[in-house]
């Protein structure tokens, strides 16, 4: 049954979640709204997330949710949680406020496998994927978990960036992309800006069957066949293997794709042999220190450890047909003493001794192995056998050649093995030539031999295909250069189709128009490679099928300079953005991760890819006195306060004066001559709540925070005129200075990109914190973390921080409403009456005392969309509001009313001194873009004399009325609970 099935009617206006709905819960879920909201607030399914809080640890009286609940973060917006310190209790990061930057459900995510998978399609599987990301430190790729899967509809822009090679992705405005500046919001990018590409591919994922590769009688088998008939020994290997639980060894076992990797390693550069003495197995392989190191992390991720990794110096001397070779280098060996481990391998078909001399043949299972794990075996063979990518004359690439010595007794064995690469390579798109053989001689000590050689194809669309989708493992240098060789030829690829296409259309215009050579060179003249040889010869010559590559473009080793430049060899390459485009019918889910790195990126279509609150200020102006002038204003108010996606303001601060800035909030406004002191009185905690603490703010949420001071934002931030239009409570409108007909200003906003990236920061450091501390929650968006602890004292170090950050935005906001209104009306501000009547936080968690079971208690206060109330008489008071109540000021939708309301005493004993935050939304802004027609809303705007200004159409129509609960409703029922007491209602006249 669903928790609608466990929804009890309490009052008209409150109703109740019982905590037997789900074995875990702590408390009830409340949630205020009446019949009718509840309609839509079922659609939704928020309550789902109302009992979702209500297993939080230390979660005391009810799981809240006001009547402008909507599916959130973790949390509903419009949730309200308390949990007490002194029995466990916890702060979660999900219940202050958080969105994520994403991408589109179809974006690939490159696994460190080499596989990809649609990023939709991670839901079920994300707690044991690894992704590849970037070690901007090391300058190389490492492999991490991922620890948040994170899917929601998009509450911002999406765009399309499109780049020099022709890679695509889609994501919303602020998801972050690295450049050559670092990393980047999409919203901060620019045609012809580079960004970071991966350019290796992959192949797709296909779940392997579960048929059964090794047994434990196949190990039985290989033992006695290498005269192991002691049962003692036979048991003693098959109780390694069972401990570590690799059989039956199945195609969709955890261990089969790191084994067929280092299978393919073992046929190239490895030797697996059993000791004369001891019997004992050892598997040894060869190679460089650092690809070695990743061949012993992967057997340590099967179970095999022990694994030492010893080097010498040698010195070589080799006789060859045409002259005697001698060289001397350093060389590295990783060393395994495992009787299992050798067993294993040489019963998966891993030759026994030495290959040249020893016949084996190719691994038959492989080839019944999902793609994905044969490229696996190719590229670990490639990395130890396969030449590198190089270049003959600068722009054209030697073909690959993959070699293998044999003694003449065993050619044969060598020629089937090597087919059977050719016909696993066809798989992937790579064809080779016949293959060849020559005779050699191995050292002094050898007879002749034979070496075989499998060529590949050289081609521009082989080598794409061979190193985009198979590439190379366990060999850093080669899949560095690979990746380099995949994004020149792709953008050779790209040149000569475009050489083509002029050329054709060269020739087109010289036939069909009559154009002599200079009017189409002047045609063309936009090219910077076009030259009058190349028309001549395309219009006078015989055209050859494919042109070569201009002398003009770049050669591959003044590639590698310039387009790895910072990037080391990482296997990252700068590309060019083309392109970049809104899109406007975007109607779907984004998706994002949470991994477990520091330096927080993946491969995603191979791009290397972070509060709020609201103040009313009066005046004592009349709708009389500017009737006439709003248009005048809402053009002031746009042209003095930035807005928008990735908006800057004027303020430009030094990383120790945003120091101060998180320490003071709305004070260090006022310092600055951005205020006057009795603002802050009328603040929530005048502006500025103790204990922010800047040392646990990350260096990216500072630099967000740098060029975001003063600004709006964008979403349902917004600035609204109004008039006061009807007067519930006349006593406490009259306190409050407030009349009928009187022009007030509405500022909604809170700490930009500075909050939302503390808060992302925070959210992956206690995804950690649920098994650290044992944390049983349904939902790991509930991340979080006991309130004692050094992860939620610095997480509520930097909340407050950010906390601060937003009253201060809004002073300097209202700093610069009041110097608009000056300008418009030349008087001052003070002269207009243009005085704040409150400002109160939306988003935030606070330490407050409230009486539970007869109880006086310091708790912490999740207020995730919700305001808080305090009701008259409240200490935590300024003298101002203690005969009202403090006052509470809920916006509405642009095309109806906001309120102003006060807290009440019942809030105090009911809902933890809380309240609705706003209207709330019904429908998301992709639902709102494709039902709502722009010009009709503006049609019914303007029948209602409502002037908007917004940085786009789209922005408007994201935030349409009907996108949003009726407020009226909204507000009738916190009215009606006793929640907050109606005083007046204001209708816009300008956004």
């Amino acid at each position: 049954m669903s928790w609608a099935g466990f929804l009890e009617k309490i009052t008209d206006y409150k109703w109740r979640i019982s905590k037997n709905y789900k074995s875990g819960m702590r408390v009830d879920g409340i949630i205020y709204a009446d019949e009718k909201l509840l309609v839509n607030i079922k659609k939704d399914n928020a309550p789902e997330q109302v009992v979702n809080v209500a297993f939080l640890p230390g979660i005391v009286k009810y799981s809240l949710a006001m009547p402008d609940i909507h599916w959130g973060y973790g949390f509903c917006i419009g949730g309200v949680a308390a949990t007490d310190p002194q029995n466990g209790g916890v702060i979660s990061p999900g219940g202050v406020g958080f969105d994520i930057n994403c991408l589109s459900p179809d974006t690939y995510i490159l696994n460190e496998l080499g596989y990809k998978i649609k990023i939709k399609n991670y839901k079920d599987i994300f707690k044991k994927e690894k992704l590849i990301c970037m070690d901007f430190c090391k300058k190389k790729p490492t492999s991490v978990k991922i620890t948040l899967f994170l899917k929601q509809k998009p509450k911002s822009k999406v765009y399309k960036i499109k780049t020099e090679s022709g890679k695509e992705i889609v994501a919303t405005f602020d998801h972050p992309f690295f450049t050559k500046d670092g990393m980047k919001e999409v919203s901060k990018l620019k045609e012809k800006e580079e960004v970071a590409l991966y350019p290796f591919e992959g192949v797709e994922y296909k779940s392997p069957s579960s048929e059964e590769i090794l047994n434990e009688e196949n190990i039985k088998n290989t033992l006695i066949a290498l005269g192991k008939n002691n049962d003692n020994a036979i048991n003693q290997i098959l109780n390694s293997l069972r401990k570590i639980g690799i059989l039956p060894l199945e195609y969709n076992s955890f261990a089969t794709g790191y084994l067929i990797k280092l299978i393919g390693y073992c046929f190239g550069d490895g030797t697996i042999y059993f000791t004369n003495q001891t019997k004992k197995g050892v598997v040894c392989f060869y190679g460089e220190e650092d690809n070695l190191k990743e061949i012993k992390k992967d057997l340590e991720k099967i179970g095999f450890k022990g694994g030492r990794i010893y080097s010498r110096h040698r010195k070589h001397s080799i006789e060859t047909f045409y002259s005697k070779v001698e060289f001397e280098r350093r060389e590295y060996m990783l060393k395994v003493s495992s009787s299992s481990l050798a067993t294993l391998l040489v019963s998966l078909g891993v030759p026994l001794g030495n290959k040249c001399t020893n016949k084996y043949s190719f691994p038959e299972w492989i080839f019944k192995a999902s793609l994905w794990q044969k490229r696996l075996f190719l590229a670990s063979l490639f990395g130890a056998e396969l030449s590198s990518p190089k270049t003959i004359n600068g722009y054209n690439f030697y073909t690959p050649i993959l070699s293998l010595n044999k003694k003449e007794y065993n050619l044969k064995d060598g020629e089937e093995f090597l087919k059977k690469i050719s016909i696993l390579l066809s798989q992937f798109g790579v064809e080779t030539y016949k293959i060849s053989k020559r005779k050699e001689y191995l050292d002094k000590k050898e007879k002749l031999s034979w070496c075989l050689r499998l060529i590949l194809k050289a081609d521009i669309l082989n080598l794409i295909n061979l190193y985009g989708r198979i590439s190379f493992e366990y060999n850093r240098k080669r899949k560095y250069l690979s990746n380099c060789a995949l994004h020149y030829l792709i953008l050779k690829k790209n040149a000569i189709e475009e050489r083509e296409r002029v050329s054709e259309e060269a020739f087109t215009l010289h036939s069909q128009k009559k154009w002599g050579t200079s009017l189409i060179l002047n045609h063309f003249s936009y090219y910077e490679w076009l030259n009058r040889r190349f028309i001549e010869r395309s219009i006078y010559e015989e055209r050859k099928s494919s042109l070569r590559i201009g002398e003009g473009f770049i050669r591959f080793d003044e590639f590698i300079k310039k387009y790895t430049d910072g990037l080391g060899d990482s296997g990252m390459v700068w590309d060019k953005i083309l392109k970049i485009e809104e899109v406007d019918d975007f109607d779907d889910y984004v998706y994002d991760f949470t991994v477990d790195n520091p330096y927080h990126n993946f491969i995603a279509n191979n791009f290397v890819v972070s509060n709020c609150g609201v103040r009313l200020l009066k005046s004592n102006l009349t709708l009389e006195d500017v009737k006439d002038k709003i248009s005048k204003i809402v053009n002031a108010l746009y042209q003095n306060v930035p807005s928008g996606v990735g908006s800057k303001g004027e303020i430009r601060v030094s990383h120790q004066e945003e120091r101060q800035l998180l320490i003071k909030g709305a004070k260090w406004a006022v310092e600055k001559g951005w205020g006057v002191k009795e603002d802050l009185e009328r603040c929530e905690e005048f502006g500025a709540i103790e204990g922010a603490d800047p040392d646990c703010v990350s260096e990216r949420a500072y630099e967000r925070g740098k060029q975001q001071a003063g600004t709006l934002g964008s979403g349902n931030h917004f600035l609204e005129m109004q008039v006061v239009e009807e007067i519930f409570d006349r006593e406490t409108a009259e306190k409050l200075g407030l009349f009928i007909g009187q022009i007030v200003v509405m500022i909604h906003s809170g700490s930009r990109g500075f909050g939302y990236q503390a808060c992302d920061d925070y959210v992956r450091i206690m995804v950690k914190c649920l098994s650290k501390y044992g944390i049983d929650v349904p939902d790991r968006q509930l991340a979080c973390a006991p309130i004692d602890s050094k992860e939620a004292k610095d997480y509520i170090g930097a909340m407050k921080a950010a906390a601060n950050y937003a009253w201060c935005n809004r002073q300097v906001l209202m700093h610069l409403v009041r110097l608009s209104f000056e300008k418009i009306f030349s008087k001052s501000w003070q002269s207009l009456g243009m005085d704040l009547i409150y400002d109160v936080a939306h988003n935030i968690a606070k330490f407050e005392k409230h009486t539970v079971n007869g109880e006086t208690k310091l708790l912490c206060i999740h207020r995730k969309g919700a305001t808080r109330a305090f009701g008259p008489g409240n200490p935590q008071l300024p003298d101002y509001y203690q005969d009202t109540g403090q006052p509470v000021i809920i916006p509405g939708d642009m095309g109806s009313a906001s309120y102003l309301l006060v807290g009440t005493k019942k809030a105090e004993e009911e809902s933890f001194s809380s309240t609705c935050h706003g209207a709330g939304r019904v429908k998301s802004r992709h639902e709102a873009i494709r039902t709502v027609n722009f010009g009709n809303l503006m049609k019914e705007l303007k029948s209602k004399g409502i002037e908007v200004r917004a940085t786009g159409k789209k922005t408007i129509v994201e935030e349409a009325p009907s996108a949003y609960k009726d407020v009226d409703e909204v507000v009738e029922v916190v009215h009606q609970a006793g929640l907050s007491k109606k005083v007046c209602k204001m209708r816009p006249l300008c956004v």
